[in-house]
C-alpha cells in the first residue's frame, strides 16, 4: 500500500456496509411485524428479536461503576418484567450516588426520599439540592397529566441550567411513552442533568435514545423478600 493511500496510525478501519438479501414477501412480513410490535424500524426490531432468544443476557446489570462512572451523563433504562427487582436496583444505585435526586414515584416505594406535592415541586429552589420524590395519583390518566406538568417543568428547569447536578429518575416509563417533554428530557439528559434514569417494562419505545440495562441478578431475590416492593 503507498504512503498516500494508508490511514493514520491510530486510525480504525472504516467498516464495510453490510446488506441482507431478503424476498419482498419476507421484507412484507417483517414491516407487518414492526408495525404490530410498535418497533420504530427494522433495526430496533432485529434487536430486540436477538434479546429474546438470547433470553436478555446481552443486557448488562446496572452496576454503578458503568451507569455513573463509565457512561458519564449518558441517560439510561434499566428493564425487565414486572417483580424483577428493578426498584430495587435503582434505589441501590441512589445510595451510592448521594447527591441530589427527584424521583417520579409512581407506585410509592422510594420512602427514603422527602415526599413532594406538586405545589412544593413547583415553588423548589432546585438549585439548593435536595433528595425528593413526587408520587403520583393512582388513576392511570391522572398521573399522566400530573407526569406531563413534571416533565414541562423540568424542561424550563433545564434551560435555566439548574439541573445539572441532579438524578432525575422516572418509574412506570412504559406509561408515559407518548409525552413529547419526557422524550426531550432523555435524547437531552446528558447536557443538561447529571443523570436521567428511566425505569419500565418496555424499553422499545426508547429504543435508541439511552443505554439499557437490567437488575443484576440478586435483585429480584431482595425485592421478593421486601414487603414494601
Amino acid at each position: 500500500m503507498s504512503e498516500g493511500n494508508s490511514l493514520s496510525e491510530g486510525q480504525p478501519t472504516p467498516e464495510k456496509p453490510t446488506s441482507i438479501r431478503v424476498t419482498k414477501d419476507t421484507r412484507r412480513k417483517l414491516q407487518a411485524l414492526k408495525k404490530e410490535l410498535g418497533f420504530r424500524n427494522l433495526s430496533a426490531l432485529f434487536n430486540y428479536t436477538i434479546l429474546e432468544m438470547t433470553k436478555g443476557q446481552t443486557i448488562p446489570p446496572a452496576e454503578y461503576s458503568i451507569v455513573f462512572e463509565r457512561l458519564g451523563t449518558k441517560p439510561v433504562i434499566v428493564t425487565g418484567e414486572s417483580g424483577a427487582g428493578k426498584t430495587t436496583a435503582v434505589r441501590d444505585l441512589l445510595t451510592r450516588w448521594g447527591g441530589p435526586v427527584f424521583v417520579l414515584d409512581v407506585t410509592d416505594e422510594y420512602k427514603e426520599l422527602e415526599k413532594a406535592d406538586l405545589g412544593a415541586l413547583f415553588s423548589r429552589k432546585w438549585d439548593r439540592g435536595g433528595r425528593f420524590r413526587f408520587v403520583s395519583n393512582p388513576n392511570v390518566e391522572a398521573s399522566k397529566g400530573e407526569a406531563s406538568a413534571i416533565f414541562g417543568h423540568l424542561n424550563y428547569l433545564k434551560n435555566a441550567g439548574e439541573l445539572k447536578q441532579w438524578v432525575i429518575v422516572i418509574e412506570e416509563g412504559h406509561r408515559f411513552a407518548q409525552d413529547a417533554n419526557l422524550r426531550a428530557l432523555l435524547i437531552e439528559g446528558r447536557k443538561f442533568a447529571r443523570k436521567v434514569i428511566l425505569v419500565t417494562t418496555d424499553w422499545r419505545v426508547y429504543e435508541g435514545i439511552a443505554r439499557v440495562f437490567k437488575p443484576r441478578p440478586w435483585e429480584s431475590e431482595i425485592q421478593s423478600g421486601n414487603a414494601t416492593n
